[in-house]
């Protein structure tokens, strides 16, 4: 194995919501996430250049030695995990398939709604997964640009975030689905917001947070054992502006356990990745 690390990679702090899922499963690995925040938001970006990035940061994380590495974003899983998984050979995994797998189980009536990104949306990924799955399931997306940024910014107040994301749901109109994919990472930062619109309107939906699922298959291949190793710690490598992330990330998740260190990673020394 490599050195007792698993990697987390999202465009911004969306991953935090899964690394927040491992540091409650995971007790004896230390943790490197990379943050390309000065080329967030992915939605916005090319097929190509999502793909570009994802390949930059899995070379990356394979110089670091990990063990393995969690593609913690859904834009980058839709466009760069078949890739780098073919360019790397270490185990690398998304956050596509378990989200599909986890709403399959929890939907009764097979209508499922799902929440991303925009090149997330329009790449069909989870059409085409749920399809694969199961042949029966209804799908419906929609896209949330604003929501994505408003998390990235820290803007968690309340009443704010709850007018951003009944904004986004009532485009889902009379389509009565029972289970909701939160199809971006950035999005169970902000789960509440999406129960309390729920709950004024009656409903009763089910929220699929494809971190779980992908938590738990990362122990699956690792074989990873329940026993605790102390003094552990958490790398973080940042494209943009370190503050910023710092910021937002100390209202997301208490690191307080672990040896936090930050780095600033330049763009230049990523190409060398994606050739």
């Amino acid at each position: 194995m490599g050195k007792n690390l698993i990697g987390f990679y999202d465009s911004g702090v969306g991953g935090l919501s899964v690394l927040k899922v491992a540091l409650n499963k995971i007790k004896n690995k230390n943790f490197a996430f990379f943050g390309d925040t000065l080329r967030m938001p992915y939605g916005a970006r090319t097929d190509e250049e999502i793909r570009d990035y994802t390949l930059e940061a899995m070379g990356f994380f394979k110089d670091l030695g990990v063990d393995l590495s969690i593609i913690a974003c859904n834009t980058a899983t839709s466009h760069g995990l078949r890739e780098a998984k073919t360019k790397y050979n270490y185990p690398i995994i998304g956050v596509v398939e378990p989200g599909s797998f986890n709403a399959i189980e929890r939907t009764s009536n097979n209508k499922v709604a799902l929440v991303a990104t925009k090149s997330c949306v329009e790449s069909g990924v989870y059409d085409k997964v749920l399809k694969d799955m199961d042949p029966s399931i209804e799908l419906r997306s929609v896209y949330c640009p604003d929501l994505t940024l408003a998390i990235e910014r820290g803007e968690f107040g309340e009443d704010h975030m709850d007018a951003i994301v009944k904004k986004y749901l009532d485009e889902f109109g009379d389509y009565d689905f029972d289970t909701m994919i939160l199809g971006c990472t950035h999005y169970p930062l902000v789960e509440d917001s999406f129960k309390r619109i729920f709950k004024r309107q009656g409903k009763r939906v089910l929220m699929v947070d494809p971190a779980y699922k992908t938590v738990l298959d990362a122990i699956n291949i690792l074989d990873l054992s329940q026993e605790e190793v102390p003094n552990r710690s958490i790398d973080f490598y940042i494209t943009g502006d370190i503050d910023k992330f710092r910021y937002t990330m100390e209202k997301i998740v208490d690191l307080s356990d672990f040896d936090v260190k930050f780095h600033s990673v330049k763009i230049e020394d990523l190409e060398k990745y994606k050739k």
